[in-house]
């Protein structure tokens, strides 16, 4: 449905997917028309003073404290970023959607202590706000639209970080639990397959407790929210299993023993009208390497480059007098890990790349071909 970028901060965008306006839809109707105004004649009937607050001023408490509740939500994604990038794992993105956040890192951690310190920070600034929010709630009258969101505020950040330390993948605890038996097993496949166990049934719980409550209750729009919510975990469990395995796979072959020699390199000194009468500009080769006499790659060129050639400059422009830079997120090693064209393609979107060796072009990698030999190879 789409994604908006809000703003960086040190090369980590802070993105809002379109599903998230459901859940800040269904979070600011539920504290306007139900939350807020029950916990206000509540307090109001404890104190003996009759309630003191208009309907507009309720829906504007009901945005502010959704604002601030998904606001806490980033601070959570926010801490595990700080760690991540302290520990060199690079985050793409924190991204807010309809089941809360997500930092996007570049890749897993390498170590399980590396893995702990990232999770760990979570639930604690979690467990931090709801102290800190409870805190301002008991310095305001209690009777008054500021105190009675802000214990709110307090109440559901301690629920998120005692929610969030379940032990199941892939939830805060699940990847502490996976952190603790890959210490004591050394082996992070194993330690997956303990945490997403538990992801799993504690998946088909949740599902099965809002059936219960459901068929008891008869609440049809909370009961269908829990239900999709273990369905969620459990489904991102099973995936966070099968992806540690992929990954276990990746790291046993390396680049070389799929490459193919054909790389679709130019040499430097072709003209553009050559490359043009060529029709090398139109072909399945959408960034192609720029080689010298050598084959030492010296630039890389995409099809635009040389269409924005003037018509008469194009019979004596060369194509390394056009070439860009030689672009590193295109360009692996023979012996690197097939992780790496992995990585490199979830973060480019790419899906060739070219393999270079001292500084020569020796030919392609498909990450397509990536997973499917590995696929083949499972079975």
């Amino acid at each position: 449905m789409g994604e908006w970028r809000l703003f960086s901060v040190g090369g980590t965008a802070f993105n809002i997917d379109a599903t998230w306006l459901v859940i800040f839809a269904v979070v600011t109707w539920t504290t306007a028309t139900s939350l807020i105004p029950r916990r206000l004649i509540e307090a109001s009937v404890a104190a003996g003073v009759p309630p003191d607050a208009t309907w507009p001023m309720i829906w504007a408490a009901g945005v502010v404290t959704s604002l601030l509740f998904f606001g806490s939500i980033v601070a959570h994604e926010a801490a595990h970023t700080v760690v991540a990038v302290r520990t060199g794992i690079p985050v793409r993105s924190i991204r807010l959607f309809i089941f809360g956040g997500l930092a996007e890192m570049d890749r897993e951690p390498d170590r399980p202590r590396q893995e702990l310190a990232i999770t760990v920070v979570g639930p604690l600034t979690s467990a931090a706000l709801g102290g800190l929010f409870l805190a301002l709630g008991d310095q305001m009258e209690a009777t008054s639209l500021p105190s009675i969101t802000a214990r709110w505020l307090g109440e559901m950040n301690l629920a998120l970080a005692v929610f969030n330390l379940l032990p199941g993948f892939p939830l805060d605890g699940g990847r502490i639990l996976r952190s603790i038996v890959w210490a004591l097993t050394g082996d992070v496949v194993r330690g997956t397959r303990v945490a997403s166990f538990v992801g799993s049934a504690l998946g088909v719980a949740i599902m099965a407790f809002g059936l219960i409550q459901f068929l008891l209750l008869g609440s049809a729009l909370q009961s269908l929210w829990i239900v999709v919510i273990g369905w969620f975990l459990w489904s991102a469990a099973r995936s966070g299993y099968r992806h540690a395995v992929l990954r276990q796979q990746l790291h046993r072959y390396r680049i070389r023993d799929l490459l193919k020699p054909e790389s679709g390199a130019v040499p430097s000194d072709g003209t553009v009208q050559e490359f043009i009468e060529r029709g090398l500009y139109q072909d399945r080769f959408g960034l192609r390497p720029v080689v010298d006499a050598a084959g030492k790659l010296i630039g890389m060129l995409e099809g635009d480059d040389v269409r924005d050639v003037p018509l008469e400059q194009r019979v004596y422009t060369v194509l390394r007098d056009i070439a860009r830079p030689v672009d590193l997120m295109v360009v692996v090693a023979p012996d690197d890990q097939l992780s790496v064209v992995i990585d490199k393609a979830y973060e480019t979107d790419r899906r060739f790349f070219f393999v270079v060796e001292e500084g020569r072009v020796l030919g392609t990698v498909d990450a397509v071909d990536v997973v499917n030999t590995l696929r083949a190879r499972k079975q």
